[in-house]
């Protein structure tokens, strides 16, 4: 009975957390809201959410988008999510209620998977840690990004699979391959996670029905630009063309060749982190979790990528939190931790929200195209 009850509670401590984030994410902007709807990337799902990749006169926005086909790296979930939002007081207010609410719904699916995987870890302790560790996620999950509803769907998939639902976890799995590409990783360890439990049929069928949501978006993607892959080629295009795959971590040494020691220490650091994180998890017998970054960091690491710490942020908060329950199980040292890195996470944010916004007169164009 008292299990059921702290069941019950941990979403609603949850939720109360999560919006407390959000608002101090927003705090310095509440009254200049429309720099939060121009940072990248809310304008570009924003577009897809209203035209879903059709071609219009605003589609591509200028400044920065040269042909319709650019919106195809941003995958369609999300702009769904928006699309119906929308519903309930127009496209601004859509964006921002999808925010919320997708702050919401993953912290709530982290406190349930935080409960079976780390009941150790008081709930509060385990919120806070996925709520604002790592910056970027604090940042993102307060922007129109993707990155809450990817961390939703991956953290509701572990669950599932812990619950003995494979067949959810591999739904939710799907649906996380429209919502951000590595998504495909998550299906792929799901699958290996079935062989090797000797379910060779569930394997293969769910694996194939797995793969049904991304093959019509390529379908959708052929029909409109000509072009079954269109994802990836813009993907390659904007990291510079097919060159974008290396033999593994070797772009860290291409950037020490370069002299850009910084962005070579930083990818070390963060891909050792990653692996140490995997290891601890494996040690632990939290399989599942080791594998999904471990498939991860064999990606990333033949990626010629700069920005990997936006890439890992699917796998961080099993990394972050899980791999160290051992820390944030002891709740002073887990507030000490917390009172350094929650701040900074905060300042983070307020710093970098107002940058990397689009220019004005793509901003205008948005807006004559979500009105038209």
């Amino acid at each position: 009975m008292l299990g059921l009850r702290v069941l019950r509670r941990a979403p609603v401590l949850a939720t109360l957390l999560a919006v407390i984030a959000l608002l101090l994410a927003w705090a310095p902007f509440l009254s200049r809201m429309d720099l939060v709807m121009r940072h990248f990337d809310g304008p570009n799902y924003l577009v897809v959410a209203k035209t879903f990749y059709v071609p219009t006169k605003e589609n591509p926005l200028p400044g920065y988008a040269l042909s319709p086909s650019y919106f195809a790296m941003h995958t369609p979930l999300y702009p769904l999510v928006l699309r119906v939002c929308s519903l309930f007081g127009g496209w601004k207010a859509g964006l921002f209620l999808a925010t919320g609410l997708l702050a919401v719904a993953s912290a709530g699916a982290f406190a349930l998977y935080a409960k079976e995987a780390a009941p150790e870890i008081p709930v509060a302790l385990a919120v806070l840690a996925f709520l604002f560790l790592p910056a970027r996620m604090f940042l993102y999950r307060a922007l129109g990004a993707s990155e809450a509803l990817m961390s939703l769907l991956v953290v509701l998939a572990v669950l599932a699979w812990r619950k003995g639902r494979p067949d959810w976890a591999l739904f939710l799995a799907a649906l996380s391959t429209i919502t951000r590409t590595n998504g495909i990783l998550v299906v792929v360890v799901l699958c290996i996670a079935l062989l090797v439990a000797g379910r060779v049929k569930t394997a293969l069928a769910g694996g194939a029905l797995a793969a049904v949501p991304l093959l019509l978006l390529f379908s959708w993607y052929r029909f409109l630009f000509g072009d079954f892959f269109a994802l990836l080629h813009v993907h390659a295009e904007s990291a510079g063309g097919a060159g974008r795959l290396t033999f593994p971590f070797a772009f860290i040494g291409e950037m020490a060749v370069r002299n850009d020691w910084e962005t070579a220490e930083m990818l070390l650091g963060l891909h050792l982190f990653f692996i140490l994180c995997a290891a601890r998890l494996w040690v632990k017998g939290d399989r599942l979790e080791a594998g999904l970054i471990a498939v991860h960091v064999t990606l990333f690491s033949l990626l010629r990528e700069r920005d990997l710490a936006r890439y890992y942020l699917t796998v961080a908060p099993f990394a972050v939190v899980v791999a160290w329950r051992d820390v944030w199980s002891r709740p002073r040292i887990a507030a000490a931790v917390l009172a350094v890195l929650a701040p900074l996470s905060v300042f983070y944010a307020w710093k970098t929200i107002p940058m990397n916004l689009c220019s004005e007169p793509a901003y205008r164009a948005l807006l004559s195209l979500l009105t038209s």
